[in-house]
């Protein structure tokens, strides 16, 4: 099933979602945010690691070691990085190490075209701003988004009192892939029930039949056309005798609502709604 954009609605990706369209193959030495000191890493020339656009490393306040960013650090090591909390840094291209700041103090150069000092945060720029209520950078303009206090989460302006809010839905997991939404890389989607998951794992879900919410159950897409269709299917089903007058109780996982409806084999729709997202109670 295709997703429409009025089934979804998509989130600004957070500071820490990658750009994947603008990275190629990068070597282990990237990888791991360990580049030299003397290789070209001009802001606009490379990259001192696969995540972020920077001319300085953080030092890791748990180990004392310096790394490009704290996913550098996060995957080479087996605890996690505070990057609130980091003090010192070190220019790449003069070796200074320096307190927490956007040019370095010995030969002058930009360590980032943004800076978060709050984030400690240096990359390209992206248009990106600092929510104080995530707690973490976004990718803007600011202009187009407003944080959305009962879902905990920055969102486009359009999107206001136009959505179905849920309780902390940013600070939750994946219900698909289970990784915690609200620091995760990936772009997030919301679908019409308000269950925040990754875009990717939610294309994934489609392609694999599914159309129903993990949680909640309700349908994720406008299945008003599959509804007629399951209509002449039940309508073409000639039912037995004997079976004709029976009754079943039944929830719509929809509208939530219960109500009697005919047994059919072909399924049992919901009297209030339409919908045959309906489960027998």
């Amino acid at each position: 099933m295709d997703v429409g954009q009025n089934d979804t609605n998509s989130l600004p990706q957070s500071e820490d979602v990658v750009d994947l369209e603008s990275f190629d193959e990068r070597d282990a030495d990237e990888a791991k945010g360990t580049i030299d000191s003397d290789t070209d890493t001009g802001i606009g020339s490379g990259k001192t690691c696969e995540h972020y656009s920077r001319l300085c490393k953080l030092k890791a306040v748990c180990c004392g070691k310096f790394y490009a960013c704290r996913f550098c650090h996060d995957e080479n090591n087996l605890h996690e990085m505070n990057r609130y909390i980091v003090e010192q840094i070190q220019c790449i291209k003069c070796d200074t190490e320096q307190e927490v700041r956007k040019d370095c103090t010995k030969c002058g150069v930009e360590f980032g075209e943004y800076f978060c000092s709050k984030c400690r945060l240096y990359d390209r720029d992206r248009k990106q701003f600092h929510c104080d209520k995530c707690g973490l950078c976004r990718v803007g303009p600011k202009e187009k988004f407003y944080h959305c206090d009962t879902c905990s989460a920055c969102l486009m302006k359009e999107l206001e009192g136009k959505h179905k809010c849920v309780v902390n839905a940013a600070k939750s997991s994946c219900p698909i892939c289970l990784e915690y939404l609200h620091t995760s890389r990936t772009g997030l989607q919301i679908p019409r029930c308000g269950h925040m998951m990754h875009l990717k794992c939610l294309e994934e879900y489609f392609k694999s039949g599914n159309f129903t919410c993990p949680l909640c159950k309700e349908s994720l897409l406008d299945m008003s056309k599959c509804w007629d269709r399951m209509d002449e299917a039940c309508a073409s089903v000639e039912m037995p005798e004997e079976l004709r007058s029976i009754k079943l109780g039944i929830l719509c996982q929809d509208c939530h609502k219960e109500c009697k409806q005919h047994f059919n084999t072909e399924g049992l729709k919901c009297m209030n709604c339409g919908s045959y997202n309906t489960v027998r109670v």
